[in-house]
């Protein structure tokens, strides 16, 4: 009985393959319509992929915060107010120091020191934004790719004296600016070739002056060593790196903003957060250990990708949609056209749900036609984009960046899958009515 009942359903199963063949004229505008949903759904994702990549190694590597960040309790939301109420003292370095010497999982701290004030060259003055931090350290958490984070000049850890870093927008307002004039050097993922580009300042020293922890001006006088790409437009504008200790001297200070922390294995940075957090309750110091998407610096663009998000996932109900709406019109166009073969199908014996089944698997051998076909189309589209050297302007970035998408079998699967399960339920529903028809009416309908 059972063999026999499985006969049945192979049979319906070949001639809903059959048909599909058979009739795939009538279909085409249908699998193009799912196709091109598919690619449009798989490639907005795979951008969307790209930028989430883009974003932490923004942020973990290029921008030396690594994995963790210790700070000052409360010092996300009012550092602002007051920078040496919420800044790292000498004996909580000094104890995070001896901590991470023993932790397993340490590899390298990064301390950093905000910094504000003015920036005066020749008779340009203008509002800097910037901060101090280990040269040496930050130079290894950047790695390979990203150890030569000037544009013009050399990092601050390649020249002799003491020496400070400005945004390309900051160089402008004073007088220093680019010459370089050879061939591109930014590469494909953002990064720079590794070479000393020149440069020209009409005052080759600035002077930066801020507010001391005592509340008095301070000065310092340091050459520029090079221009550097900040990230955002009105960052760039502000944007200056030094040394740590440079930083320190010029605001008369010991104490530190914050420590970005890298680890062995990213996995493990839960366990790591968790036994600091411990280590320092139980020394009673004021200090949060924080994976570094929490700091606003992060949170800025996470936001921007979140949104994003939103618009990808409601451009996936449009493109569900659609392909609803090509598939009920087709197998409905399909039902009608073919109601005495399902009444010829019926008087031989066949039952209403064997014919159910047979419409609602043509829809299943559509869609998945029409995910192959679209997944296709996404595989070429995503080797073209990634290989045309595009570059575009994400609206608040000082520098354009090059245009790429990732391949995402997420997105393929979950699109395949959730168009497949709506296509087979819209065929099924489609070809109920014809399939309750009394089986003399369905043979004698023209």
């Amino acid at each position: 009985m059972m063999a026999q009942y499985m006969i049945v359903y192979v049979q319906m199963t070949r001639l809903a393959w059959r048909n599909v063949v058979r009739n795939w004229r009538h279909s085409l505008a249908t699998i193009l319509a799912i196709a091109s949903g598919f690619m449009a759904v798989s490639l907005f994702d795979g951008f969307l992929k790209e930028l989430h990549e883009r974003n932490i190694d923004s942020y973990t590597t290029r921008g030396m915060l690594g994995q963790v960040l210790v700070q000052k309790t409360g010092a996300n939301q009012a550092a602002s107010e007051d920078q040496w109420l919420y800044s790292i003292g000498r004996p909580e370095q000094d104890f995070l120091e001896e901590y991470f010497r023993s932790d397993p999982d340490f590899v390298r701290r990064v301390r950093f020191l905000v910094l504000t004030g003015m920036v005066n060259a020749g008779p340009n003055n203008t509002v800097f934004s910037g901060y101090a931090y280990d040269v040496k350290e930050g130079g290894q958490v950047r790695g390979n790719r990203w150890y030569w984070m000037t544009l013009a000049g050399e990092p601050l850890d390649q020249v002799k004296d003491p020496s400070l870093l400005l945004g390309v927008g900051l160089g402008h307002l004073v007088d220093c600016a680019s010459t370089y004039e050879g061939r591109n050097f930014i590469l494909e993922d953002g990064n720079y070739i590794a070479e000393k580009r020149p440069f020209s300042c009409k005052y080759p020293r600035v002077t930066l002056s801020a507010t001391t922890e005592a509340s008095q001006v301070n000065a310092i006088d340091l050459p520029v060593a090079g221009l550097f790409d900040a990230g955002f437009r009105e960052l760039d504008k502000r944007a200056i790196r030094m040394e740590l200790a440079q930083g320190q001297r010029l605001l008369d200070t010991d104490k530190i903003s914050m420590i970005g922390i890298q680890l062995k294995d990213a996995d493990n940075r839960q366990a790591f957060i968790q036994r600091l957090r411990d280590a320092i309750k139980s020394r009673g110091f004021q200090l949060d250990v924080d994976p570094w998407e929490d700091h606003p610096m992060a949170a800025y663009v996470s936001s921007g990708l979140q949104i994003l998000h939103v618009f990808r996932n409601l451009f996936m109900s449009i493109v569900v949609l659609i392909g609803v709406m090509s598939v009920a019109n087709t197998m409905m166009k399909a039902v009608n056209e073919r109601i005495r073969e399902i009444g010829t199908l019926r008087s031989l014996g066949f039952l209403r749900r064997h014919l159910v089944y047979m419409f609602a698997l043509e829809g299943a051998f559509l869609s998945l036609i029409a995910c192959v076909v679209g997944l296709a189309m996404t595989l070429v589209l995503t080797f073209t984009i990634d290989h045309l050297g595009l570059t575009y302007r994400a609206g608040i970035l000082s520098v354009p960046i090059n245009l790429k998408v990732r391949y995402s079998v997420g997105a393929w699967i979950i699109s395949a899958a959730v168009l497949s399960v709506l296509a087979t339920g819209t065929a099924w529903f489609s070809s109920r009515r014809a399939s309750r028809m009394v089986v003399a009416d369905a043979m004698r309908h023209v």
